[in-house]
């Protein structure tokens, strides 16, 4: 597929590319984005690392902050041609993390537990992405990807607000891990990534399917001598990054979807999304941005830090 032809393909793919953005952020003008995610599930069950969601654990809450208030949110944007851009703020109902129970058996070369982690959002109604359910690319096929590699920072990138949308990235398959095969644990992509775009679909152009989830790229790790024995540890970035495969990522899902456990209580949960409202029905009041804001936007809180709380250490 020509680059030319996935432009098409992708405006139908953006609306499903979500942020993850904390309720309490560092400037006023714009939420802090923390991380990528995708709709996996139109009743608003979004799909992100397992590392974002260790992150979201870790994020400031207003004190007195209602004991079901999560402190992100997920952020949708809509575009509108020939008016602008709308975006909504959805409320988080729950978040979700892998573990095992039984341990792998015979040879295995990838992570005991995948960096996967789920966000459901109190909306349906959603644009999902789909997944693959089997793994058909090789060494050399193209792959995109989209997201928000150094979340925030990209788009306040001149010093103001200046962009509102997703960063696309076109890169091929380096390797396939552990080497090529029909059901890799992982793959190497040749595209660069930092923080912010964990989360990322990364869409097959052949099927405009999501074949795999990013989660990382990799770190050369440098250090400069400043006296004799101490050095100061410094990073490059590198165009390496590694991804999940779509077909373990659509096994999770649909394991999730039978059932889901409270991991306080060890009960099973069934979602009731009933009361939820309907993307259509938000979209009917959506807030347009015709420019990039210098302002303060609508939804977004400035909180004292008297006011902000820190999740205590277990």
């Amino acid at each position: 597929m020509s680059a030319t032809s996935f432009s098409t393909v992708y405006k139908k793919l953006k609306p499903g590319i979500v942020a993850i953005v904390s309720r309490i952020s560092q400037r006023p003008d714009f939420p802090d984005i923390i991380g990528t995610g995708f709709i996996a599930h139109e009743d608003g069950i979004i799909i992100t690392n397992n590392h974002v969601i260790e992150a979201i654990k870790k994020l400031p809450r207003r004190k007195g902050a209602p004991d079901d208030e999560w402190p992100i949110r997920v952020m949708y944007l809509h575009d509108m041609p020939g008016r602008g851009v709308g975006q909504l703020f959805f409320d988080v109902e729950a978040i979700a993390t892998l573990g095992r129970e039984k341990p792998i058996e015979g040879y295995h070369y990838g992570s005991d537990v995948p960096d996967i982690g789920f966000i459901y959002v109190k909306v349906k109604g959603l644009p999902k992405l789909e997944l693959e359910s089997t793994f058909d690319l090789e060494e050399g096929d193209e792959i995109y990807t989209a997201g928000y590699p150094l979340g925030t920072k990209t788009l306040r990138a001149p010093g103001w607000i200046h962009q509102i949308n997703p960063v696309l990235q076109k890169g091929i398959i380096s390797a396939v891990q552990p080497f090529p095969c029909d059901k890799p644990h992982g793959l190497l992509i040749n595209i660069m990534s930092q923080g912010g775009a964990s989360g990322s679909p990364i869409f097959n152009p052949k099927t405009s399917k999501v074949a795999a989830l990013l989660y990382g790229g990799i770190i050369d790790w440098k250090g400069i001598p400043i006296q004799k024995n101490i050095q100061l540890p410094y990073q490059n970035g590198t165009a390496l990054t590694l991804a999940i495969p779509a077909y373990i990522v659509s096994e999770i899902l649909e394991m999730s979807l039978k059932e889901l456990s409270d991991k306080k209580t060890g009960t099973t949960i069934e979602r009731d999304v009933s009361r939820h409202p309907t993307l259509e029905h938000l979209l009917k009041n959506l807030p347009v941005v015709i420019n990039t804001p210098k302002e303060a936007m609508k939804d977004v809180e400035k909180v004292p830090a008297t006011e902000i709380e820190f999740p205590q250490k277990s």
